[in-house]
């Protein structure tokens, strides 16, 4: 054992050397190179002090209309370059496949090359050398392609060792490419360390020393981006890979828990799971605080989004493991209505640290009132009995968008309130017969009520489109807010569905008929009542608004209910619809003559 240390030394020593001398000679050539250049230069006349033309400067093949071909001196010699450093590995290589020197040997021979072109790189930074990006940019590829290849096919080194060797080497060369302001070694530091990462012992891996390797990776993303703007695609390549980390653990724990129930999961880190989580989460919210506090002139797209998606991403990793592995899981349920009151107060915090706009106050206010519908739906089994309470939390969003002046937080109310009204109509609330006519009849009402006192705020608050991107180059009007509107007569509509449908069904057994009839009485009538409200208020919008849903009516009556039933409820119907051009048509006239006078 001590003459194989005492050989890998010998050997590491001699490469070493060599490597000086490869470098140095390298760096004569390209003087050589230089002075020939500005020999030429001088006789044809071109004063030696003077500066290259622009042109010839750049990195590029220039053809000069005629056979020869003028070439950049500093491409040709990182060329040759990376082709030495190739051999000499090449040869590393066939020494270790020839069975010269031992697989443990060829590995340690291998890795100590690799990290030789990686020191070797940082001392020709220090000298300013143009060949200072080859040595470690080759150094760490090589690293990452030797410690990969000896672990999956020789089980050496062992995969914590191969997680400790490609971190030490990936933090030493992301502070170069820092120091240096080398953008090419950091995107191969911090993406290829999370790639190499995932790739060791996949599908198996070692998930909690995973896990850590791949918040470090986010973390040192998060920060070269905040020393430098033009490392934000970082950013979304290491979620990218989070990402799959956790549908790779929370899918796996799932699986075993479905088909193999008896099975253990200890391999799985069960006891990990959730403190992996948790960490994840608030290094994302941590990050974002960061951004905000910096009072930059506006978060980017990737930072507005992130408290949401590692919510809705943490809430889905959560609940996607049986509770059968961890006990009761209310806990977890109670955990993130704590942290979503958290995210709330981080909102609240914010607007009166950035009393002007609040800033950053709408991205955790998202996300709080995200994990607050998720966990609502998830825990409360009768949905009808949460609708309304969304929908009157929309109220108090768009309420405390107006005092924070903050108009993004007025665009996650429309959404909360368009989320309870698609809730209501997935779910089956709204459906007539129900289970639970009285729990849908309050949601649909509640969800109308809100809605249309929304919308109505909403016309008499317009938005202060300066700080908002949205309302300053998207929808400078506000039409979103018709949205509102929408919600508002869709829930009077099957509000009045659950009233006709209890009394009919009182009345008749037969009670299809008459409630079909009466369904299309409520379009008509709801289109009548806009259209007076649109000539009274001028308003074009609702005018609109009022048009579509007598076409609505119209269609219903003359494709549904003429082919399906007969009578008086068909004559109501047929009636409604005549009632509705009648007054169409008087409206229509009275608008032609106010907008004349």
């Amino acid at each position: 054992m001590n003459h194989d240390k005492g050989e890998t030394g010998a050997v590491a020593e001699r490469l070493s050397k060599q490597l000086q001398a490869l470098a140095t000679r390298v760096e004569q050539l390209s003087e050589r190179v230089s002075n020939l250049e500005s020999s030429r230069a001088t006789i044809t006349g071109r004063p030696a002090g003077s500066r290259i033309p622009a042109a010839r400067q750049q990195p590029s093949l220039k053809l000069a209309g005629r056979p020869s071909t003028l070439i950049n001196t500093g491409i040709l010699s990182r060329i040759a370059t990376i082709c030495f450093l190739l051999v000499i590995a090449l040869i590393l290589r066939t020494i270790t496949d020839n069975h010269i020197v031992n697989t443990h040997i060829g590995s340690l021979l291998g890795i100590t090359y690799a990290v030789l072109l990686i020191v070797t790189g940082w001392r020709l930074y220090e000298k300013e050398s143009r060949l200072a990006p080859v040595f470690p940019g080759c150094g760490i590829l090589l690293l990452f392609l030797v410690v990969l290849e000896t672990h999956i096919r020789f089980g050496s080194p062992s995969s914590i060792w191969a997680y400790t060797i490609i971190f030490i080497a990936s933090t030493f060369v992301f502070a170069m490419s820092l120091r240096y302001k080398a953008s090419f070694l950091i995107y191969l530091a911090v993406p290829g360390a999370a790639t190499i990462a995932m790739a060791i012992d996949f599908p198996s891996p070692a998930y909690p020393i995973l896990g850590a390797f791949l918040l470090a990776a986010n973390i040192a993303a998060s920060y070269a981006f905040k020393r430098r703007a033009r490392y934000g695609y970082l950013r979304g390549f290491t979620l990218v890979i989070s990402v799959s980390f956790w549908l790779l653990w929370a899918s796996k724990i799932d699986t075993i828990y479905s088909y193999y129930a008896n099975r253990s999961i200890n391999e799985l880190y069960p006891a990990w799971f959730f403190v992996m989580l948790f960490l994840f989460w608030g290094v994302y919210v941590t990050t974002v605080i960061l951004e905000v506090i910096k009072k930059e002139p506006q978060l980017d797209f990737f930072e507005s989004f992130l408290p949401t998606l590692s919510a809705a991403g943490a809430f889905w990793a959560g609940h996607t493991v049986p509770a059968a592995w961890f006990g009761d899981g209310r806990w977890f349920d109670v955990t993130v209505v704590i942290i979503a009151a958290g995210h709330l107060a981080l909102a609240w915090w914010l607007a009166g640290h950035d009393r002007e706009r609040a800033r950053g106050s709408n991205v955790f206010a998202l996300a709080g009132t995200c994990l607050i519908v998720l966990t609502s739906a998830t825990v409360i089994r009768d949905i009808g009995l949460v609708l309304p309470v969304w929908s009157a939390g929309a109220c108090v969003l768009v309420l405390l968008s107006a005092k924070w002046h903050n108009e993004g937080i007025r665009i996650t109310s429309y959404l909360l309130q368009l989320t309870a009204c698609i809730v209501a109509i997935m779910s089956g609330a709204m459906t007539v017969p129900s289970s639970l006519p009285l729990s849908g009849g309050l949601a649909a009402a509640g969800l109308a009520c809100f809605s249309l006192l929304q919308y109505r705020w909403s016309r008499i608050h317009k938005p202060v489109p300066t700080y908002s991107f949205y309302f300053s180059k998207i929808d400078k009007n506000d039409h979103s807010a018709v949205i509102l509107l929408l919600i508002g007569l869709l829930n009077v509509f099957y509000f009045a569905q659950f009233g006709l449908y209890e009394i009919f069904s009182r009345v008749t057994t037969d009670w299809r008929p008459s409630l079909q009839s009466g369904q299309s009485l409520t379009i008509n009538l709801s289109a009548i009542v806009l259209m007076f409200i649109a000539l009274q208020e001028k308003d074009k919008e609702i005018i609109v608004v009022a048009a579509a849903v007598a076409l609505i009516g119209m269609t219903k009556v003359f494709v549904f209910d003429m082919f399906s039933i007969k009578g008086v409820p068909l004559v109501l119907s047929v009636f409604s619809s005549g009632a509705v051009a009648a007054v169409g048509s008087v409206i229509t006239g009275r608008w032609q003559k106010k907008e004349t006078t």
